[in-house]
């Protein structure tokens, strides 16, 4: 249940007893999770309270008159004045259109403070609850960004345990997912500081090179390339330089990579689904689904337990009603070990160690290049596994921390 002024509406209706005992669960759920809610919740039901005791037939019309007439008593007490007889109590009650009005009076006052402090609440509340959604905003940003380069560092580590002893200026490309490519090249540190990185589409001449880093030099001669397309294939250069001046380089050999095709679905047609967190007791996952509504990236929550089809129908605020909804059945939750499959491109050495020529080309030597394909090392990590529709079994997984395209089902 999403914090809104729908909900705003269902804890006033759960204070009156207006809910059925469906919603009154749905409620109670919530606000045992959300701080805010729960605060707007008892502050609902303090008012309610005094507003009820303050009405109550007895006590109240007591209180009206006894207040009246001890009013009276200190408003008509000039110094040479006489106490009001005890009489007068009588007199009022025999006359009940006064202390009907005095108690109307009363009622209206009542209201207008209980209003004014009720409206002052809810905006002291409705601050929270937009500090609130900031901060995790904030915080999820975080965490995922935290995760992507923990990710970055795990793959770093791995392929440079496999490609040790690489021949000086030897670029080695790691395959890592349909979006996304690992370019490393062997210099030495104790002659280079600072790289560059380039890249060119296959069949483009030399003079087509893109460098990818900007205006910043790289610290190490390695870059991870997210912008590259299935199906295509490219041609990487490191240059690695001996000082801040920008003539004292050399370039390593070119290297090909070409991606694997992959089926796309078109970007309006697909949700990209990203694992955040699988809780340890394996009960519960929680996934970021991101879809693209008229041109706009449209991010929402689920969380998800064993047995339940991922995603909905929701009402996002500024966009409206979207379509979450996949074709996925969380199956269950899991401990497992998280292999990093890769694909390298690597020079071809021949008997003395030398990288063997394939042309010559625009002024550039072209070395031959082969690929190959390995499992490097792994670590433990949670995954979900889901059934895709129609599917009797488990057919999908997801690591925690990773994403997936899938097909939408509108």
């Amino acid at each position: 249940m999403a914090c809104g002024d729908d909900l705003k509406t269902q804890l006033s209706r759960y204070v009156d007893g207006e809910l059925s005992a469906e919603e009154r669960a749905r409620v109670d759920e919530h606000v045992a999770a959300c701080a805010p809610c729960r605060e707007l919740l008892q502050i609902f039901q303090k008012n309610e309270s005094l507003l009820s005791n303050a009405l109550s037939t007895e006590s109240f019309g007591n209180a009206v008159i006894e207040s009246v007439i001890g009013e009276i008593k200190r408003e008509a007490l000039p110094v040479e004045a006489k106490p009001v007889e005890e009489g007068a109590t009588e007199w009022f009650r025999n006359r009940p259109a006064i202390p009907l009005a005095a108690a109307a009076l009363f009622v209206i006052g009542l209201i207008v403070v209980l209003s004014t402090s009720h409206n002052r609440d809810l905006r002291k509340l409705e601050e929270l609850i937009a500090s609130y959604d900031q901060k995790m905003t904030v915080m999820r940003s975080d965490a995922i960004n935290a995760k992507a380069e923990s990710d970055r560092i795990f793959a770093a580590m791995r392929i440079e345990r496999a490609t040790q002893g690489a021949p000086e200026r030897q670029p080695i490309i790691a395959f890592l997912t349909p979006q996304q490519l690992f370019v490393r090249a062997s210099f030495d540190p104790k002659l280079y500081g600072s790289y560059d990185i380039f890249r060119r589409g296959e069949g483009e001449s030399n003079d087509r090179y893109v460098k990818l880093n900007g205006d910043r030099r790289l610290e190490s001669p390695e870059y991870f390339d997210s912008a590259v397309k299935p199906g295509y294939a490219y041609v990487y250069k490191f240059r690695a330089y001996r000082s801040a001046k920008h003539d004292e380089f050399v370039d390593s050999f070119p290297i090909t990579m070409r991606m694997s095709r992959v089926p796309e679905v078109a970007a309006e047609k697909s949700i990209r689904v990203h694992c955040v967190e699988i809780g340890a007791s394996h009960k519960v996952a929680k996934f970021l689904l991101h879809r693209l509504v008229h041109g706009k990236t449209v991010t929402e929550e689920f969380v998800v337990h064993p047995g339940e089809r991922l995603g909905e129908l929701r009402n996002v605020a500024g966009t409206g009603p979207v379509d979450f909804r996949t074709n996925l059945t969380l199956e269950k939750l899991e401990d497992a070990n998280q292999s990093l499959a890769v694909r390298f491109t690597r020079a071809v050495l021949d008997a003395s160690g030398r990288e063997q020529i394939k042309e010559f080309k625009d002024g550039t030597v072209e070395i031959l290049t082969e690929e190959t394909d390995a499992v490097i090392s792994s670590r433990p990590n949670l995954r979900a596994l889901f059934r895709t529709a129609g599917s009797a079994q488990a057919d999908v997984d997801l690591w925690r921390g990773s994403w997936m395209q899938v097909r939408s089902q509108d």
